[in-house]
């Protein structure tokens, strides 16, 4: 009788864990962040208690998507992992800085535009030509991430064109780049 019973419980339990499955997407063969995911990238499988995973139904959201992460074959697939707009873009550059809070304006967020200028380091006598004719590194770089260190200012993370990343990089090394936020559509 208590066979009986524990095989009825265990059908129950097994009955109720594949009700709850769901086809989601899965990764077929490894493919590296940056890539492109094509159909023969995916698989469909049956899986329970994956959360955020994507179902198999929006496939569609996901071939021709960028992974934003090094992806393993097996592996299922959460929004997280693609974009649709990957950075950097097709002639853009990632420069990461950490500014003073007097080199950068409060409140920066994703996607305000800052002028990029070239200050002299701090503490550095300055002629006024040097100060009222600043050089501009970059005219129109898109704040990517900001966060503010307590204490310490602001970590960013602009995205530039590519013809200037590597001189903003060298002036921020230096110490000597201040930030101006620009309107987002540009000056008319």
């Amino acid at each position: 009788m208590l066979f009986v019973v524990m095989a009825v419980l265990l059908a129950g339990w097994f009955w109720q864990q594949r009700s709850e499955r769901q086809a989601v997407i899965a990764i077929a063969d490894d493919v590296p962040a940056g890539a492109v995911i094509t159909a023969d990238d995916l698989e469909v499988v049956e899986v329970a208690g994956v959360k955020g995973a994507i179902l198999s139904a929006d496939s569609d959201t996901v071939i021709g998507a960028t992974a934003a992460v090094g992806l393993v074959d097996g592996q299922i697939l959460t929004p997280d992992m693609v974009t649709t707009n990957p950075l950097p873009g097709p002639g853009e550059r990632v420069v990461g800085l950490q500014l003073d809070a007097t080199r950068a304006p409060a409140g920066l967020v994703p996607g305000d535009v800052v002028v990029a200028l070239a200050v002299p380091p701090a503490g550095d006598p300055s002629t006024p030509e040097q100060l009222d004719d600043p050089t501009v590194l970059a005219p129109a770089a898109t704040v990517a991430s900001a966060s503010e260190v307590e204490g310490a200012g602001i970590r960013l993370t602009l995205l530039v064109p590519e013809p200037v990343a590597e001189r903003l990089t060298a002036y921020v090394a230096a110490g000597r780049v201040a930030l101006v936020q620009a309107p987002i559509g540009g000056d008319e």
